[in-house]
């Protein structure tokens, strides 16, 4: 899998416009992920949809401390949620390699590539 990229978020951008965007495969592929792991990753791309930052290689990222993630996954979610249990996700999705957490930067892997 890839890290994504301007452009490759771009796409995601076009694609799911102003809606959560759920990559088929992150269920299809993942079944032994716990829903809220996956909803976590959903949060983090949505966030990154919209506060990316880019490398010099234009890899996009988010910083690890975002509280837009919270408020996302709060959202779809529909319960609380605090940066201890982001933490705790953010674990989870880089055993996994969903994502890639550089000191406080997080970088994520597109499940389509």
């Amino acid at each position: 899998m890839e890290l994504y990229t301007k452009e490759s978020l771009k796409e995601v951008i076009e694609k799911s416009k102003d809606e959560f965007y759920m990559p088929k495969a992150l269920f299809d592929h993942y079944k032994s992920l716990r829903l809220e792991t996956k909803l976590a990753y959903v949060s983090i791309l949505e966030t990154m949809k919209n506060k990316a930052g880019y490398t010099t290689e234009n890899t996009a990222y988010i910083k690890v401390d975002n509280p837009q993630i919270q408020v996302n996954l709060a959202i779809l979610a529909n319960k609380e949620v605090d940066q201890e249990k982001v933490n705790k996700y953010l674990k989870e999705l880089e055993e996994v390699e969903l994502i890639k957490v550089d000191k406080q930067n997080i970088f994520v892997y597109d499940v389509l590539s």
